[in-house]
């Protein structure tokens, strides 16, 4: 049984079909998402419904702007609130030639306004100011008061759904999470005479350092027996240690491709022509808060290297006396010599040299 690794001119024919390759993926390499839902009945209200989980997701300039539009508006729609008690009231009815106020009562509902933009000043020091300036409400109309107290509640609930929003949004993990934690590219080795699907993970600040979990989703179009086409079917490939790290460095992440694996019929020639993708997640809490993340990245075939290994980054520093990772390597990979062909092959010519052994030894 030979063993034989990929020339370099074939490994540059090969990058160079890839190049042209049109492989549509389900998860993007940053982690997002690559689905848009089309037709969906009720969408905006949908978002609406939802308008906390809307904002979180949206970017900071839609965010500010919907905050901004919030102060404006409800300052305009009191301000508008105010000047309408004032006309009420006919506080707004003036003597042209001395200017006095001509309304009922001895004082106008709002000292000092007389004007639509005096009454939006009025509002903005009602809803953001501790104190009042020239412009007052006062004790002639008792409808102010109903007015003053639902201004200052929609104001402390402006104020608290801003803080909320942006705590959450600030707490969040940063939406390109998964270009710093995983490696660029997977490799399919030889591991303890195994063929196995194998890639790196770095978590350099410690956001998934808490119940780290990692998954691998093989997603890889199916024909039932019936003739039932499933776009992307789903199966999960088991990971050495049940997927559970300790991520004190930069680690490989193993699946044995055996003989329950989905990959174990995948030869080197048939990696090219496969429509496959695997969705690699991985979950786990912060040191810091404790918060649940998770992040996700994914590998199409032109991304999965035959027969290479992930170069070894991690060396014991005497002068400093600990553990120096290399992270700016973590992609970096060196040729192996690996069999070309699939695993279930790879079995049965082993079970064929051990035969012929044995034949050999009883003869």
């Amino acid at each position: 049984m030979s063993l034989r690794t990929p020339t370099n001119e074939a490994l540059r024919a090969d990058e160079g079909c890839n190049l042209f390759a049109m492989e549509s993926r389900v998860v993007k390499k940053i982690g997002e998402r690559n689905v848009r839902v089309s037709n969906l009945p009720q969408r905006s209200i949908r978002f609406v419904k939802d308008l906390v989980t809307t904002l979180v997701e949206e970017r900071w300039r839609y965010l500010l702007l919907v905050f901004v539009g919030s102060y404006v508006g409800s300052w305009a729609l009191f301000a508008g609130l105010w000047y309408i008690l004032s006309y009420a009231h006919g506080d707004l009815i003036l003597d042209q030639t001395t200017g006095a106020r001509l309304g009922d009562g001895g004082q106008p509902c709002v000292d000092g306004a007389t004007t639509f933009v005096g009454f939006l000043l009025f509002s903005m020091e009602t809803q953001i100011s501790t104190g009042y300036g020239a412009k007052v409400p006062t004790e002639e109309c008792p409808e102010s008061f109903g007015l003053l107290t639902i201004q200052l509640i929609v104001g402390l609930l402006i104020d608290g759904a801003i803080l909320g929003v942006v705590y959450a949004k600030m707490v969040r993990p940063p939406q390109k999470i998964s270009e710093m934690k995983f490696s660029k590219r997977a490799v399919i080795c030889m591991r303890d005479g195994r063929l196995c699907f194998v890639f790196r993970i770095c978590d350099r600040k410690w956001q998934h350092a808490i119940e780290t979990k990692v998954t691998a989703v093989l997603l890889q179009p199916y024909r039932t027996k019936e003739g039932e086409t499933i776009e992307k079917q789903e199966t999960y490939l088991q990971l050495e240690n049940e997927g559970r790290l300790v991520l004190l460095w930069p680690v490989t992440v193993c699946h044995v491709i055996d003989r329950n694996s989905p990959l174990y019929d995948v030869s080197a020639k048939d990696l090219m022509s496969q429509k496959l993708e695997i969705v690699i997640t991985i979950t786990g809490g912060t040191m810091t808060t404790g918060q649940i993340n998770q992040a996700r990245t994914s590998y199409v075939p032109s991304e999965i290297c035959w027969g290479h290994r992930f170069r070894d980054i991690v060396e014991y520093d005497s002068r400093k006396d600990c553990y120096v990772a290399v992270n700016e390597r973590m992609h970096e990979l060196e040729e192996i010599e690996t069999p070309l062909c699939s695993a279930r092959h790879l079995d049965l010519l082993r079970a064929k040299v051990g035969h012929s052994e044995m034949t050999t030894s009883v003869d």
